[in-house]
């Protein structure tokens, strides 16, 4: 089509000079669509090289299997040909200059590696020429030589041709238009050695529209000149009498420019739809940062129902964003807010378990938070301790004034109101100020009654003394009988008691053997107190093992006051050091205790709603922590709600079926 409505005229000669063998070569081929013109020339001396002819003919069979003038596949046939040339081995390795040209019959391009040339004209001038690649041109070109590029010794010495090995590169030109009357000449080593480049525009001015005389003409200035070692010569002219012109150009035009038009108004909306959309997602991200900023804003002003609200708010706006990291960061602070909050209600209404246990769970979440929260969580925490403690000293008080022992029962009230009195607990303060009253209305009344007891007491043993010494008196022992009533003179301070001076005397002396006895007495006292104390310290050891260490801190109370009372510092430390490690125990199992029994009444409320599954996790959990608490009766009554939840569970699955 393209070739049938176009007018190419092409001539050539080629001869071998005053050589035997024709070193060039050329060739061309026309299709429908395309033409390719190759010239090549061999640059080794062997005579019986075809390295020309295999590269001509090469690259045309390439070029007629994928016709184009892409540049990606003019480089390809000629690295396709020089890997064919260095694949004959080192000693026999072809190697040749060539220059391509392609055109579809309105433009051209060529590709070239060597020092066979082409010169275009247009309108009878110089219009352009191939790159020359030796090293004589890259010197003109630096203006290092004064030497004309044809004459130079180095003219010869390539740095791109077929059969190099490394660094392979040839030269593509740019695409070019062309036009009626464009004339493009091909030629060799013989013509642009011994013709210059202006006696070939001076021949190419004058040239009719017959490329053979051009050609004749040529051939013959360069045989005028008769040069001494005329090398193989190829001349080549290619006359572009008439350029195809494609008769849908203009309806081409015409549909490329509305659909210009069409694409630019198609890209003016998706841009307008683009900005409105990406107007809506900002104003959409800036809603959602603000209420991100609110929400830790407000957490860190400790308004946690506030801040929780604006969480969910902007977890759901995060969602819609698709956000993952944003919505990951919120939940976790959701979840941190939830806890929070609960902690803060069971903490505002007194239920300090439930709240120590919220916050710990919200600690858990607090890794990413500001570290106000982390610090309020913190604070929380003690402040709850202190209640818990309060609440623990109060218990242990109340344990000590039920044994009796008011001095210990005392110091645990007065803990137990300094603590409430930090933390600003009311209640419990009011609760220790009461016992601390009802404890001393107990010492006061027990001081009057033992009081009263040793005023009769006195009573009593100075007329036992007396009557002591009365005997002792009629038995004739005035020593001792003089010693009671020295005694029961001592005792009291009636003058009817002390009558009469031989009265008191003699009962003086009866009080000597009086004071024996009771020094024997006092002695059993002692032992017995011992005995007392460790008894109590063994009872303390017994309810450590059983695990019941807020009996055990009590015993252990009770038998360090024993030994102090007893003088034995050594045995009043261990007994406290024991107290120290009960109490330890207790904290540390109060948390296990707490959760065993959140865990039983999950299962019991699971148990409630038929949620067997649930139901049977959680007792089972709670069983675990029962028995690592040692609690036998809570472990037999999880025992006995797993048989009540499997027996259930197994009546309603059989109703179902």
């Amino acid at each position: 089509m393209r070739k049938s409505n176009s007018i190419f005229k092409t001539a050539f000669v080629s001869e071998s000079g005053a050589k035997l063998h024709n070193s060039d070569y050329f060739a061309y081929v026309e299709l429908d669509d395309f033409a390719c013109y190759v010239l090549a020339s061999e640059i080794t001396d062997f005579e019986t090289s075809e390295a020309a002819k295999d590269a001509v003919e090469n690259l045309i069979l390439n070029f007629q299997e994928k016709p184009g003038l892409k540049k990606s596949s003019l480089i390809q046939y000629m690295k396709e040909v020089n890997e064919r040339f260095l694949a004959g081995g080192i000693s026999h390795r072809p190697e040749a200059s060539v220059i391509m040209v392609v055109t579809d019959y309105e433009k051209f391009r060529y590709v070239a590696a060597g020092n066979v040339r082409l010169r275009m004209y247009r309108n009878g001038r110089f219009f352009l020429k191939s790159a020359d690649m030796s090293l004589a041109n890259d010197l003109v070109e630096r203006g290092e030589i004064e030497t004309p590029l044809d004459k130079h010794e180095e003219r010869h010495n390539l740095y791109a041709y077929l059969g190099k090995k490394d660094f392979f590169k040839p030269y593509v030109s740019k695409i070019q238009k062309l036009s009626d009357a464009d004339i493009i000449s091909l030629y060799s080593q013989g013509l642009w050695e011994n013709v210059d480049e202006l006696e070939l525009d001076e021949i190419f001015a004058e040239a009719s529209d017959d490329p053979q005389e051009t050609v004749d003409t040529l051939e013959e200035v360069l045989l005028s000149r008769q040069p001494k070692d005329l090398q193989s010569y190829t001349i080549v002219t290619i006359f572009v009498n008439k350029v195809f012109k494609d008769p849908e150009r203009e309806r081409k035009r015409l549909f490329y420019i509305k659909a210009a038009i069409i694409t630019i108004i198609i890209i003016l909306l998706i841009a307008l739809a683009v900005f409105l959309y990406r107007s809506w997602r900002q104003s959409k991200v800036d809603a959602f940062e603000k209420t991100m900023h609110d929400t830790i804003q407000y957490m860190n002003k400790e308004n946690f129902p506030r801040a929780q609200e604006n969480c969910k708010n902007a977890l759901d706006m995060a969602k819609d964003l698709g956000r993952k990291e944003d919505e990951e960061t919120l939940t976790n602070y959701l979840l941190l807010l939830d806890n929070l909050v609960i902690g803060e209600n069971f903490f505002n209404t007194q239920n300090y378990q439930s709240s120590y246990m919220a916050f710990v769970r919200a600690s858990e979440y607090s890794t990413g938070a500001d570290q106000i929260i982390y610090n309020f969580i913190r604070r929380r925490l003690a402040d709850i301790g202190w209640h818990l403690e309060a609440a623990e000293f109060l218990e242990l008080g109340d344990a000590n004034f039920s044994n009796g022992d008011f001095d210990t029962a005392e110091g645990m009230y007065l803990k137990a109101r300094e603590r409430a009195a930090s933390v600003h607990d009311s209640e419990r303060q009011a609760q220790a100020v009461a016992a601390l009253e009802k404890l001393y209305d107990k010492k006061a009344e027990l001081k009057k009654d033992a009081e009263q007891k040793i005023d009769d007491k006195k009573k009593a043993t100075m007329n036992d003394i007396m009557k002591k010494g009365d005997d002792l008196l009629a038995a004739g022992d005035l020593e001792g009988a003089q010693a009671a009533y020295l005694q029961a003179r001592n005792l009291t301070d009636d003058p009817t008691d002390r009558a009469s001076t031989t009265a008191a005397l003699e009962k003086v002396t009866a009080a000597k053997e009086k004071k024996e006895v009771e020094e024997k007495s006092s002695e059993e006292e002692v032992e017995r107190e011992k005995s007392v104390a460790k008894e109590t310290e063994e009872a303390g050891n017994e309810a450590y093992n059983a695990k019941d260490y807020l009996t055990a801190q009590a015993h252990y109370s009770q038998a360090a006051d024993a030994y102090r009372f007893l003088h034995d510092e050594a045995s009043a430390q261990a007994a406290l050091e024991k107290y120290q490690l009960a109490h330890l125990k207790y904290i540390e199992t109060r948390g296990e205790k707490m959760k065993a029994e959140n865990a039983e009444q999950t299962a019991r409320n699971n148990y409630a709603d038929k949620n067997y599954n649930e139901a049977q996790t959680a007792a089972e959990e709670a069983k675990r922590l029962y028995t690592q608490l040692g609690m036998k009766e809570k472990v037999s009554d999880m025992d006995v709600l797993l048989q009540q939840i499997m027996a259930d569970a197994a009546i309603d699955s059989a109703l179902q079926n």
